[in-house]
């Protein structure tokens, strides 16, 4: 089917970076054309060997002689060269005439000479038999219509081409080996020996069926291309309406809690009253008995009666200070959890709103893809149009199979199907209720003691321990004298699962660990060692932090780690006052100061956007509140009082609904103890104190079957203790 050129974009013929008309077009793989000196330019400032297209991203290694190794689009060139005498003619610009070499306006063009022709000039070329050969490649330029040439006529007046190499003999075969290049005979037996050539019709005409198929391929997938975006928006509005809704429904989940605890505030004031009341009835009664008794029993006994009195008045007054003492302290928990709730509501509203940013950052980036992809399928079928409807042989040759090689992966990015839209379109329901569980008690015997398998037998160490959001519990520690630490997995039960050697720079090196998502957790290593480990294959992704920042001190040290599950970071305690924050790609982000009287942290954990610090040197933990520029110490945990012994913390966890669970270790009495502490929510408050194991380590929480469980591992021993977490 003829093409003309009016129906060819108007930019086609435009670079796309300099606007202008392209100068030396040559040919990126993805189909996309650039003048030659804007390529070489964009291939001096790549540093690592790699260029990415303009238009559609797409990315492609620098061939070895640089800017000439990439093709030229001389059918491009072609199509340039006649829209240029099509302006001249349209002008009447003059042109020197290569025949009588007289300025005047040209009426034919030769495309054998590459010049112009005036008149009568023109009818000697055409009728002369030394140009006979010339004749097919003249055109008339007073009967061109710019509206009506074709690109098969251009391609039928351009002159047969010419070998590379003997440019005067004209190219008898195509050289598939070299590119699909024109050849003469000459070169068959000598340059071109042994490669692949073809004759040019017969290799055009399959390269033209093979490309038709590869397009039947390609246009399946356009209606799924262009109804990508639909869904995209789709999902986006889905997105918008089920945010709103959620947060419709937190409100109303708030409103109900706040009236609760409302009505039980008021209960409380009026049994207080009540009690106060009946209280001095009784107190009032007793009094006209006594006085009753008085009068009976003489005067004489006034003064026992009086002691009675002041007796039966400490007593009432006691019974009713324990009154009001009971309900103020009632009322204060009531308070407290109505405060838990407006900040639990707080939280979950900023939660929620950086969820739903993440979501429409990650449609808008589908989006910018399918604008990518858009932009290459429509150049792929505008270059393809244009080359089938020059109908040359030679064109085909070179350009086609550089169309189907970039079908081939624009059709693996049109296939694509994103299943992510339907998560992306919805945040997850969260539960405002949590903090008004009244209390949790940890279960008074262990639910299971486990030997930890190999550690005792190998005299292995432990040095940390956490449970993944799939019921995993992951052991990590050192074995002594020798330059490997391990990674062990274990089941809820304790059964081990796999266990892993892992070489390093150091004898005895000590590793901790913290989850980082349901199957991966983030694993620190003495002296510099940040990794990833998941827990299903046992890959272990790992760098030296020294190597990501070089803000790292030469003689720091890691010390703990623990994970920010709300701002998705890493976070890694060393042996001084600095902590760093690492994303979950183990990129560093940034470098905080912890208070001064916080000194080496021992273990760390994240607690409602503050960071809870244990240090064992200064025998103290601290909530410390992350703000820039360096973090501010909130509050100090109350100490146990036991034994009179010089209590220091170690680990540190907290459960699902807040509380805060803390093991501290002394020596009394020449004998090394250790003892669990709960705090409340808040951390303020001492609740409950349990003795333990005294080679107690690490402390973590574990989810199984639908409960939450404390574990408990010690250091040397290899024992590991579950206990139960029984909410009231």
């Amino acid at each position: 089917m003829a093409t003309p050129l009016k129906d060819l974009a108007d930019d086609f013929f435009l670079c796309s970076v300099c606007l202008d008309q392209f100068k030396e077009p040559k040919l990126l793989p993805c189909l996309h054309r650039y003048c030659r000196d804007y390529l070489k330019t964009v291939i001096q400032a790549s540093r690592d060997g790699t260029v990415k297209c303009p238009m559609c991203k797409q990315e492609c290694i620098i061939p070895d002689s640089g800017v000439e190794g990439f093709k030229t689009d001389f059918h491009t060139k072609s199509m340039l060269e006649l829209i240029q005498l099509q302006k001249s003619f349209e002008k009447k610009e003059l042109k020197k005439c290569i025949s009588c070499l007289e300025m005047k306006t040209a009426t034919a063009y030769c495309f054998k000479c590459k010049n112009f022709l005036y008149d009568q000039c023109s009818q000697f070329h055409m009728n002369n038999p030394m140009f006979l050969d010339h004749q097919p490649h003249v055109l008339k330029l007073e009967t061109m219509e710019a509206k009506s040439l074709t690109l098969e006529k251009l391609a039928a007046l351009t002159e047969d081409r010419r070998c590379r190499i003997h440019l005067q003999q004209q190219a008898e075969r195509c050289c598939s080996t070299c590119g699909n290049i024109p050849v003469c005979i000459i070169c068959t037996y000598s340059n071109h020996k042994s490669h692949d050539l073809h004759d040019v019709a017969d290799f055009a005409k399959k390269e033209r069926q093979s490309l038709e198929m590869k397009l039947l391929e390609l246009n399946k997938y356009k209606s799924q291309l262009y109804e990508l975006p639909n869904k995209v928006n789709l999902a986006a509005r889905k997105l918008t309406d089920n945010v709103s809704i959620k947060t419709e429904n937190l409100k109303k989940q708030y409103d109900q809690e706040e009236s609760k605890i409302k009505e039980k505030l008021d209960k409380s004031s009026n049994e207080r009253e009540a009690g106060a009341k009946d209280i001095e009835k009784r107190r009032r009664n007793e009094k006209k008995q006594i006085d009753v008794k008085r009068v009976e029993e003489l005067r004489k006994v006034n003064d026992k009666y009086d002691q009675i009195v002041k007796k039966t008045d400490r007593k009432y007054d006691k019974e009713f200070d324990e009154l009001q003492y009971k309900f103020r302290h009632i009322e204060s928990e009531l308070l407290s959890k109505l405060e838990s709730c407006r900040g639990n509501l707080k939280d979950l509203k900023a939660s929620k709103k950086l969820l739903t940013k993440q979501n429409e950052n990650k449609l808008k980036e589908i989006l910018v893809h399918c604008e990518l992809v858009f932009m290459r399928y429509e150049n792929l079928t505008a270059t393809t149009s244009s080359i089938l409807a020059s109908n040359d042989e030679w064109t085909d040759a070179q350009c086609i199979p550089d169309i189907r090689s970039a079908c081939e992966s624009l059709i693996q990015e049109m296939k694509r199907e994103f299943p992510e839209l339907q998560i992306l379109s919805d945040v997850a329901n969260n539960d405002i209720t949590k903090d008004t569980v009244d209390k949790v008690t940890i279960v008074e015997e262990e639910v299971s003691v486990v030997d930890v398998e190999g550690v005792v037998v190998n005299g292995w160490l432990i040095t940390g321990m956490t449970g993944t959001e799939d019921g995993s519990i992951v052991i990590t520690g050192s074995i002594p004298s020798t330059e490997y630490s391990y990674i062990a997995v274990f089941n809820s039960k304790g059964k081990l699962i796999r266990q892993d050697h892992v070489p390093t720079a150091w004898f005895d090196p000590l590793r901790y660990c913290s989850t980082l998502s349901k199957f991966k957790v983030v694993i620190v290593s003495f002296p510099n060692q940040i990794g990833i480990y998941d827990v299903r294959d046992g890959s272990y992704h790992k760098r030296s932090i020294s190597k990501v920042t070089s803000k790292w001190p030469s003689r720091s040290h890691v010390s703990c780690v623990t994970t920010d599950p709300i701002n998705n970071c890493i976070i890694v305690g060393t042996n001084s006052r600095y902590v760093y924050v690492f994303d979950d790609q183990l990129n560093y982000i940034y470098t905080k100061a912890l208070p001064d009287m916080c000194g080496t942290p021992s273990d760390i954990t994240v607690h409602r956007g503050h960071l809870l610090v244990t240090c064992w040197c200064n025998r103290s933990v601290c909530s410390v509140k992350m703000e820039p520029p360096k973090n501010r110490l909130v509050y100090k945990f109350t100490k146990p009082n036991l034994d009179d012994g010089d209590w220091g913390p170690f680990g540190v966890c907290t459960d699902k609904l807040g509380f805060i669970y803390i093991t501290w270790k002394a020596f009394c009495g020449g004998e090394r103890k250790c003892v669990l502490v709960q705090y409340s929510q808040d951390g303020r408050q001492l609740l409950t104190t349990r003795s333990i194991d005294s080679d107690s380590q690490c402390v973590a929480t574990l989810e199984s079957d639908q409960t939450e469980k404390l574990l408990v591992v010690t250091h040397t021993t290899g024992k590991l203790y579950t206990f139960g977490l029984q909410t009231t």
